[in-house]
C-alpha cells in the first residue's frame, strides 16, 4: 500500500466518525504517521569511561542514513546492548599492549574501531569493504575528529579483486560467501592478504577483530606469517556449523588457545570451537597464551562501564 492510499483510507474512515471522537484522535494520532521516515539518522552515542582513566569526551556524533541496521541498535540500546562481552575483551585486550595496532576486520560502520579510538592510545585501522558502509564510517570518523584509519578493503586467503554478495535482510550480513544470506545485488572490490597488507604498510596488529560472517578462516589463512611471529590477541565471531572445524585446524597448530565470549567473565578455555546454535552468543577469544587475572579483571571493568552507557 502506498502512503497517498494509506491516508486516503484513514481520512475516509475518520469522515464517518462522530465528531467527539474525532476531536480525541486529532489528539493522539498525527498526520505524520504514514509519512516516509527521515533521510538521516542523529544520535550520540555514549562511551564507556577507561577503568583507571579520565575520559576525555563522553559521546561521540552519530550521523549516518536512516536505514542501516547498526545504527538502528545503537540509537536504541547504547553500547551497553550491542556485542558488550566482545566489546569489553577486545578493550581490555588493547589496554594490554596499547603501543601496537588494532586491526577491525569487517568493521561495518566501525562501531568496535570508534570506541577503541576513542577511549584507548591505540592506532585503530577499521577494514570495511561495503561502499556505502565504509562511507558512513569514514564520515563518523572525520565528524568526531578521531585519529583512525578507514581501509575500503576486504582480507582474506588471497589478493586482487572479489565479489562482495550484499544481504537483501541486512547491511550487516554482507559477506564474501556466496549463498550466505539471501540477496540479489553483489559489487567488486579489492581484495588483500593480511600478510601482504602488513608488508605494505609496515602496520602490524597487537590485537584483532574479525567479523566477516562466514570467512573468517580466510582471513586467518592470508596472515599466516603474521600469526606465527605477532603473536596478536584476537576477538572473532563464530557461526554456528560454518567455521569451527576451519577455525581450529588453523589456529592449534599455532598454540593459540579459545574462550566463547557469554554472559560472565572471565570466560573458560574450551577444549574445542564450536558456535551458539542459538546465535546469541557469537564471539570468542583467541590467544597465545592463558589469560591472566589482570586481564580478565581489566574486561570486567570495561563491561561495568560499558553497561553505564545505556540508553533505557
Amino acid at each position: 500500500m502506498t502512503v497517498a492510499r494509506a491516508r486516503r483510507g484513514v481520512r475516509g474512515v475518520a469522515r464517518r466518525l462522530p465528531e467527539p471522537i474525532k476531536r480525541v484522535l486529532r489528539r493522539i494520532v498525527s498526520a505524520d504517521r504514514f509519512a516516509p521516515p527521515p533521510a538521516i539518522r542523529r544520535f550520540d552515542l555514549r562511551l564507556p569511561a577507561p577503568p583507571a582513566r579520565h575520559l576525555t569526551r563522553a559521546a561521540l556524533q552519530i550521523e549516518v542514513p536512516w536505514r542501516m541496521y547498526v545504527p538502528r541498535r545503537l540509537e536504541a540500546d547504547g553500547l551497553a546492548r550491542y556485542e558488550p562481552e566482545a566489546m569489553a575483551v577486545f578493550l581490555a585486550a588493547i589496554e594490554r599492549d596499547p603501543d601496537r595496532s588494532v586491526f577491525d576486520v569487517g568493521a561495518n560502520v566501525g562501531v568496535f574501531s570508534v570506541v577503541a579510538s576513542a577511549t584507548t592510545d591505540a592506532t585503530v585501522v577499521g577494514f570495511e569493504p561495503t561502499p556505502d558502509l565504509a562511507a558512513t564510517f569514514r564520515s563518523i570518523v572525520t565528524a568526531n575528529g578521531l585519529e583512525c584509519i578507514v581501509e575500503e578493503l576486504a582480507l582474506g586467503a588471497t589478493s586482487g579483486r572479489a565479489t562482495l554478495h550484499l544481504s537483501d535482510i541486512t547491511d550487516s550480513s554482507n559477506s564474501l560467501r556466496s549463498g550466505f544470506r539471501p540477496g540479489t545485488r553483489v559489487v567488486d572490490v579489492g581484495l588483500e592478504r593480511l600478510d601482504d597488507y602488513i608488508a605494505r604498510t609496515g602496520r602490524t596488529p597487537g590485537v584483532l577483530k574479525i567479523d566477516t560472517e562466514s570467512t573468517e578462516p580466510d582471513v586467518l589463512r592470508g596472515a599466516l606469517e603474521m600469526l606465527r611471529t605477532a603473536r596478536p590477541w584476537m576477538v572473532c565471531e563464530v557461526l554456528a556449523g560454518r567455521t569451527e572445524v576451519e577455525l581450529m585446524e588453523i589456529l592449534r597448530p599455532l598454540g593459540y588457545r579459545w574462550y566463547p565470549l557469554a554472559d560472565h567473565l572471565p570466560a573458560e578455555e574450551a577444549d574445542e570451537i564450536r558456535g551458539d546454535p542459538t546465535y546469541r552468543h557469537l564471539d570468542w577469544l583467541f590467544v597465545p597464551e592463558p589469560p591472566d587475572d589482570a586481564f580478565w579483571s581489566s574486561a570486567r571493568a570495561w563491561r561495568t562501564a560499558l553497561e553505564s552507557t545505556s540508553r533505557r
